[in-house]
């Protein structure tokens, strides 16, 4: 088949999003099929307009984004590479990008897939200009994707109920998938120690420095639990500016407890995740959590995950059978669940093996993808 894949970032721009549309786009090219995706050039530095990447035809087009990336507008279509495939697949139908491309497509009679993710989900942004405005944008994107594609998909339960219920529309369930290396990479726990010099208990960050992430909550939190636990770390991963949590952590006194990794390669994540009493998500609303893949990497390696209880989170950690929930926005609830499990081994394991068995691969989810479109 010929699938183009749709996103207004992809490679080399990191993020949750991005990483998906990346590895199921390699995963279909490893299956022998011809995959494209169309992106913009923004963000993409000096990557070539077109390349491929990893078997994946990459197509990086002119845009406009003003400041909020959502909003990136296409200003080219590639309509050659459109024009010809057998199914033309966007994700996040509260992406500009998307939307505008999907309806070139259709336009050009071609079938289309689009995934919605964080539907009705900025009743609790913290920003009111964000919540209210982008309300009647996520509402008009939203009407705008179920007419224009044929087939229609989710990654979280969370969007399923709500679009069946609200909006009578039928969707297909398919989550994000994990790696075969982070299922059957060893154990690199001491790797990781040595390297950083590391040798007391942390629990682990991963994922963007955004305030929306709630860094600051585990920060806080972690100045709590180190009261009754002192030699307590917080490791942090990933991309983003580390100035204002540091010198939050510095304000709290507890700069000695605070690690910052910055944005780290696979075999040091997996070292982290391994030599981790836990994953820890603070995240503070629900536009954020549509489907965290690194908590299906947490449970790829039998790690507990304690997570706020917004977005899609709720329906997939079940609160002590696979990890432990905590309210948004409260680091005193987080700190008691990182002392629960600083203080019972026994449930740090039962809690990720549970989490273990929940877990697909991305060559699974891609064999899953195929027959979908198969059908449309």
């Amino acid at each position: 088949m010929k699938i183009v894949h749709v996103f207004h970032n992809y490679y080399p721009v990191v993020g949750g999003l991005e990483r998906a549309v990346q590895s199921l786009a390699e995963e279909l090219a490893k299956m022998g099929h011809e995959v494209h995706v169309i992106t913009s050039r923004l963000s993409a530095g000096n990557r070539p307009k077109e390349e491929v990447v990893n078997g994946v035809y990459v197509h990086r087009v002119k845009a406009l984004k003003p400041y909020f990336p959502d909003l990136t507008y296409p200003l080219e279509y590639v309509e050659n590479v459109i024009r010809d495939a057998d199914i033309v697949h966007g994700h996040s139908q509260n992406s500009l990008f998307t939307v505008k491309v999907i309806e070139k497509a259709k336009r050009l009679g071609i079938k289309t897939a689009i995934y919605f993710m964080a539907v009705d989900a900025l009743y609790d942004h913290p920003n009111p200009l964000v919540k209210f405005l982008g309300s009647f944008y996520a509402n008009y994107m939203l009407k705008k994707a179920i007419e224009l594609s044929d087939t229609r998909l989710v990654k979280s339960f969370r969007d399923l109920e709500i679009l069946r219920s609200r909006y009578g529309v039928e969707v297909l369930h398919v989550p994000d998938g994990v790696s075969e290396e982070i299922v059957d990479a060893p154990d690199m726990a001491e790797e990781f120690r040595e390297r950083y010099g590391i040798r007391g208990p942390f629990v682990v960050y991963i994922g963007r420095l955004h305030r929306l992430k709630g860094v600051d909550v585990l920060i806080k939190a972690v100045s709590i639990a180190v009261k009754e636990h002192p030699k307590l770390k917080a490791v942090i991963i990933g991309p983003g500016d580390q100035k204002p949590y540091k010198e939050l952590a510095q304000r709290l006194g507890i700069e000695n407890h605070v690690v910052f990794l910055g944005y780290v390669d696979e075999k040091t994540k997996i070292g982290a995740l391994d030599a981790s009493i836990a994953l820890v998500l603070p995240s503070i609303c629900n536009y954020v959590e549509v489907f965290s893949i690194v908590i299906s990497e947490a449970w790829a390696r039998s790690k507990p995950v304690i997570a706020s209880a917004v977005g899609e989170i709720s329906y997939r950690v079940k609160h002590m059978v696979n990890g432990i929930l905590v309210p948004p926005k409260n680091p005193q609830k987080l700190a008691e669940a990182m002392i629960t499990l600083l203080n019972d081994e026994n449930l740090r394991t039962k809690l990720g093996a549970e989490g273990r068995r929940n877990i697909l691969t991305w060559n699974e989810i891609a064999t899953k993808i195929i027959s979908i479109y198969k059908q449309a």
